[in-house]
């Protein structure tokens, strides 16, 4: 009985170490970052990082090895480090999505994201994503993105049913929420710059040349101190949007195009079908009404009545007119007809008033002078998809979301393109990386070349 107590007491010391091992472990605590880069980060119980995942390939190379057992601090240090060396700021700011699970304090990992940026001179603008629902789980998996960002994105399109989460899936986080505040956006391949929208055409290296050092904004070729506004109270809409409380709408009135036409009298044809417009002329699909109630067709020579003076014979099922004398050449121009030289009419057809050769028509068609054209009346019009019909005319409503107004801190002056300086500070430009080009942006040593153009508005 003693033998078999002193070989269970060392199993049961072993598997209390192994349980005791996997149990301080274990991982107690996942957060998501999102900017471009995603980044899952799994904490232990003794708040010590147990691991760091990249979500996609811009994190690959943001996520270093030597991340594991160190501080949720001096994780976040590093990878706010990272992220700037990468380019992944806007400027002097970045934008973060965090999403915790677990005992973490949210509101903690926020301040230290803040924190790191802010000790780098960049403002992190950062959204806390508290819930995802089962809809955000299916949407993050079809589209390989994080249930934070899948999260932030079902709202923006379910707020705006313009925005399609296809086309937003693969934006940046900066854009993502700069479209959700603005209503600003822009198609699938470009990126939104304020007003804007720019797609890379190509890259150049930079050139050696004097730019204003970094806390400073170039403008008429002084370098003055730079800052950041500051967000009021005031709520804003986009101009011609009128605001009642959080929302912003606008109504826009656009003519109906009409689809049918009726006539008092006659019958309604288009320019088009009366041959008297090509396909592509701009009045190819105007509407007039025919009345040929007292329309005459057009007849060949040889059914004019016997009173028309006009010289004229039948032979051979052939139709004849003007006569002329056969010459020593024959008769050049003309058909020699039993020994003498007549014009071919066999496919000329004349209307009453018309003759000698002008303004012949076609025998299936009426005579233009007894053909009255008069204007029709709609009784059908259609809009756009997006608008309501209301009688001749198109409506529809825009909204958008009323967004808290930003303005300079006293003693700044603001830009045309919302950047603040301070005219009584400036200082000498320095040696560094120039983009001559235009529509160009350094980034690294490289000049990147955009093509840009206006964002479109919810």
């Amino acid at each position: 009985m003693k033998k078999r107590i002193i070989i269970i007491i060392p199993i049961f010391i072993i598997l209390v170490t192994v349980g005791f091992f996997f149990w301080i472990n274990r991982t107690v605590s996942t957060i998501t970052i999102d900017i471009n880069p995603s980044i899952k980060i799994n904490l232990k119980s003794d708040d010590k990082v147990k691991k760091v995942i990249p979500l996609n390939e811009d994190a690959k190379d943001i996520v270093s090895k030597d991340l594991s057992g160190k501080t949720l601090d001096e994780t976040i240090k590093k990878i706010a480090d990272k992220v700037i060396e990468n380019g992944y700021t806007d400027e002097d700011r970045v934008a973060v999505l965090v999403h915790t699970e677990g005992k973490v304090s949210s509101g903690d990992v926020i301040s230290k994201i803040a924190n790191s940026f802010e000790a780098k001179n960049f403002y992190a603008e950062i959204v806390d994503i508290k819930e995802i629902s089962k809809e955000d789980q299916k949407l993050a998996k079809k589209y390989n993105i994080t249930p934070a960002k899948a999260a932030y994105i079902n709202a923006m399109s379910k707020e705006n049913d313009i925005l399609k989460v296809e086309d937003l899936v693969n934006k940046e986080v900066k854009e993502l929420k700069e479209t959700k505040e603005t209503g600003n956006y822009c198609d699938s391949g470009y990126t939104l710059e304020g007003d804007f929208c720019l797609k890379e055409k190509e890259r150049i290296e930079a050139s050696d040349g004097l730019v204003c050092p970094r806390g400073y904004y170039e403008y008429n070729d002084t370098c003055y101190e730079e800052t950041r506004s500051i967000q009021t109270d005031e709520l804003e809409c986009s101009p011609g949007f009128t605001r009642d409380e959080m929302t912003c709408t606008m109504d826009t009135v656009i003519d109906a195009e009409p689809v049918k036409y009726s006539c008092t009298k006659g019958e309604a044809k288009t320019r088009l079908e009366l041959g008297q417009a090509s396909a592509n002329d701009g009045n190819a699909k105007e509407v007039v009404c025919i009345d040929y109630s007292n329309a005459t067709h057009p007849v060949t020579p040889c059914e004019l009545p016997a009173s028309d003076p006009t010289e004229r014979m039948s032979s051979g099922g052939r139709c004849y007119w003007h006569r002329a004398p056969v010459i020593a050449e024959g008769c050049p121009g003309k058909i020699q007809v039993a020994g003498e030289c007549w014009d071919d009419a066999t496919n000329i057809y004349i209307c009453e008033g018309y003759r000698d050769g002008k303004q012949y028509q076609s025998k299936s068609e009426y005579c233009e002078h007894s053909i009255k054209y008069l204007d029709p009346i709609v009784t059908e019009y259609k809009c756009p998809d997006d608008y309501t019909l209301d009688g001749n005319k198109c409506k529809k409503t825009e909204t958008q979301k009323a967004w808290y107004k930003n303005i300079c801190p006293d003693g700044y002056r603001e830009l045309d393109n919302g950047t603040c300086i301070d005219e009584s500070k400036t200082t000498a430009k320095v040696n560094g990386l120039v983009c001559d080009m235009p529509y160009a942006k350094l980034k690294d040593n490289t000049c990147i070349i955009y093509e840009i153009v206006e964002a479109k508005h919810n």
